[in-house]
């Protein structure tokens, strides 16, 4: 029957159909005719193929778009793990899984690297867990039996045992390669190789919104059954004029994720919780980037940047994503895990705000201290970290100033005899301050009791502020 029905019915795309506007039942008639032609029997024809059509025309559409709220998950990206890892560990309850960075592999240098990973801290969450493997740049060959496959295939599979090894069973295994879009067809030879070696694990690659515009990536994202799309930047800012933009772009992010979804293969969007310190000379080129804070490399006249993504902003794709996104979106996954002590990276206040689909309050202030001599302390009560503050100017009266200080990161000046002014120097620009936290920005001593004012100052002409540690 099947061969029969194979020659018999006409070739008529459910698409063709929609769009010329014909109806299913005429279709159907045309189905019947035929069938006729080809003088085999009629009866009852035409409701069979008018319920097939309907069928067909129905799995053509669209899924209906998911709502509620998003499975959300982090990774653990730490080559050293300290008590503080821990830690944030055991503190990210409410994350529901964790991609862990398990190995990175240099094939240049035929060199692997391993962390220390602390089995027990992931054991005693009881979360869904899954090694990631991070392959440096490489741009080929990708064959099935050559070294560079065998040095995957084989760190994979020491990886996955080592962690069975510990009372872990991985969900997944992540491999996050950026490979260049012209490749994908050879990186195909890889992920092949991979969930050979490790079957029945899935294999789940992280990917670029670059590859979407590609056909081969459709045929990764298939082979795979399940993919991450890395929604952040790659590529830092290469003028300053272009630090001017985020890390992400929201709307450029949700258009990435729409066009993601109707390949129909399931994904997780990587969303980024991190900051980049970018330099550059006095041209506006730049001249590195960092990770880790300001490089001993860079010269005096260096200007360094904040490249980050806006908390605020990504509170709002949460927000999105959660009234209706992709059905083939199974939720969102944070780069990275907030680690106390980590200044490039979100506080847990933040990520924890953010992962609820609002904007981090914001509660920044400045008090002066009853106490002689007055203390000048800014205050962060909010829920993200804030830049100190750029000018504080305060003033008192019915009392004769005697001194005061700035402290470090400060300068002084002294505008009139009834007030100061506290003036941030360009170095603390890159400070701020976690929520919860308080810094000292100087003291005031008057001869009397005295209540000392605080307002935003205006800011100084360039050049006005007194020299550091400068008293009066």
């Amino acid at each position: 029957m099947e061969h029969l029905l194979d020659t018999a019915l006409p070739a008529i795309p459910v698409g063709v159909a929609h769009r010329r506007q014909r109806t299913l039942s005429a279709i159907a008639d045309q189905c019947v005719a035929a069938w006729r032609r080809a003088r085999l029997p009629s009866r009852g024809i035409k409701r069979g193929v008018l319920l097939a059509v309907t069928l067909g025309a129905a799995a053509c559409r669209p899924a209906a778009p998911a709502t509620g709220p998003l499975a959300q998950q982090a990774y653990v990206w730490q080559r050293v793990w300290t008590t503080e890892v821990r830690a944030a560990i055991e503190r990210a309850q409410p994350m529901e899984g964790f991609g862990v960075f398990a190995a990175e592999i240099s094939l240049a240098e035929k060199k692997v690297t391993r962390p220390p990973v602390n089995y027990a801290a992931l054991k005693g969450t009881g979360k869904p867990m899954a090694p990631v493997i991070r392959v440096e740049p490489y741009f080929g060959p990708f064959r099935e039996d050559d070294p560079a496959t065998r040095l995957l295939v084989e760190t994979a599979r020491e990886r996955i045992a080592e962690w069975r090894q510990n009372g872990i069973e991985p969900v997944e295994l992540q491999l996050d390669f950026d490979c260049a879009d012209s490749k994908l067809d050879g990186y195909r030879v890889w992920l092949r190789a991979l969930r050979e070696a490790v079957r029945p694990l899935p294999v789940c690659p992280t990917t670029l919104p670059s590859w979407l515009a590609r056909s081969e990536f459709a045929a990764l994202a298939r082979e795979s059954g399940r993919f991450v799309l890395q929604v952040h930047c790659v590529a830092p800012p290469r003028q300053l004029a272009d630090a001017q933009r985020r890390l992400t772009d929201p709307v450029q992010a949700a258009k990435w994720v729409a066009q993601a979804g109707r390949l129909g293969v399931p994904f997780r969007v990587a969303l980024p919780t991190y900051a980049y310190l970018v330099a550059f000379d006095a041209q506006g080129k730049v001249r590195g980037v960092s990770a880790e804070g300001p490089s001993s490399r860079w010269p005096d006249d260096t200007r360094v940047v904040r490249w980050e993504a806006d908390p605020g902003e990504l509170a709002e794709l949460v927000a999105q994503w959660t009234r209706g996104r992709p059905a083939a979106m199974t939720g969102v996954i944070w780069y990275r895990l907030p680690v106390a002590g980590d200044t490039l990276n979100w506080r847990w206040p933040t990520l924890a705000a953010v992962m609820q689909g609002r904007a981090p309050r914001r509660d920044l202030r400045v008090e002066a201290s009853a106490a002689q001599p007055s203390e000048i302390v800014a205050i962060n009560g909010g829920e993200r970290d804030e830049p100190l503050p750029e000018t504080v100017e305060a003033s008192w009266s019915g009392a004769r100033f005697v001194a005061a200080d700035a402290l470090e990161g400060y300068d002084l000046e002294r505008p009139a005899e009834d007030r100061v002014r506290f003036i941030r120097q360009p170095a603390a620009g890159l400070s701020r301050l976690p929520p919860g936290a308080q810094r000292s920005i100087g003291w005031i001593r008057c001869e009397n009791p005295t209540s000392i004012r605080i307002s935003p100052g205006a800011r100084p002409d360039a050049g006005s502020a007194a020299g550091a540690g400068n008293r009066y």
